[in-house]
């Protein structure tokens, strides 16, 4: 990826599984993500969030020229949507 917003959604399940812990990351943790041929990127948390479940702001591509990624999940009891936003580290 050039550039751009990776946009990563996964289930949030009361188990520890997939995206269940994401409302522990904070800004400035650290997020590593690797390539199909191995490579690692590394990102760092600038902002965490929640919207409206129908919110998809947060997958918006313009970033500057900047690589991100942002993960998205559920928060199942106050029907929202968890967003975590992070920019490659550099």
């Amino acid at each position: 990826m050039k550039y751009g917003n990776l946009c990563i959604a996964g289930h949030n399940y009361n188990s520890y599984k997939f995206f269940s812990r994401l409302k522990e990351l904070k800004n400035g943790d650290l997020i590593s993500i690797y390539d199909l041929s191995g490579k690692k990127v590394d990102y760092v948390v600038y902002n965490s969030y929640e919207t409206d479940y129908n919110d998809l702001s947060c997958m918006e591509q313009n970033t500057n020229g900047k690589r991100e990624v942002t993960l998205v999940t559920c928060n199942n009891i106050k029907n929202r949507r968890r967003i975590i936003k992070a920019c490659e580290k550099g």
